[in-house]
């Protein structure tokens, strides 16, 4: 225990969090390469952030015109839910932490060229509630993209690595 919050309970909460956007972080590649339409996708997808990965899925989403307007409208519905949960999982992973007693951590943003600080105070259980939000957010897309695409939307980002029998890496000396 430290000043009264369980460091491995802290932890666990913590990793699901960066259990579930690792899942969310592979839906979003997934998606990326399929809206591209290109299993050549993959050698770019890889050094995409979280971030970015949304923000191109975005764009791809509206200049998609074999996607209907309803399913685009799902699927920009989901990359949305993505963004908002990426966007609170930055917070609650880069964050500095520390503890007070009871079950509440406060954090205490990092912002660059600045000197204010904003204490937010947290529980482990809404660390643990975001984990399921960042699972869902996830879900959501991996059906938005079934709905706009078809089944076979995922397997267009492994066809390269199928092919080449291993990962992709930074070189490419096949």
């Amino acid at each position: 225990m430290l000043a009264g919050v369980d460091v491995d309970e802290l932890q666990h909460a913590l990793g699901g969090v960066v259990l579930e956007s690792a899942y969310m972080e592979r839906v979003l590649r997934a998606a990326f390469s399929a809206l591209v339409g290109s299993k050549y996708a993959a050698v770019v997808d890889g050094r995409l952030t979280a971030s970015t990965l949304i923000d191109d899925c975005r764009r791809l989403t509206r200049y998609r015109m074999d996607i209907p307007a309803h399913a685009k409208d799902v699927v920009l519905a989901a990359l949305e839910e993505c963004h908002e949960a990426n966007r609170q999982r930055n917070r609650v992973i880069h964050d500095a932490w520390a503890t007070r007693p009871g079950d509440v951590t406060v954090t205490l943003p990092g912002r660059e060229m600045s000197h204010e600080v904003t204490v937010t105070a947290r529980t482990l259980a809404r660390a643990r509630q975001l984990a399921d939000q960042v699972a869902s957010a996830a879900d959501a897309l991996r059906a938005a993209m079934t709905e706009a695409l078809g089944s076979d939307w995922a397997l267009v980002e492994n066809q390269l690595r199928q092919e080449l029998g291993h990962g992709i890496g930074a070189d490419p000396g096949i």
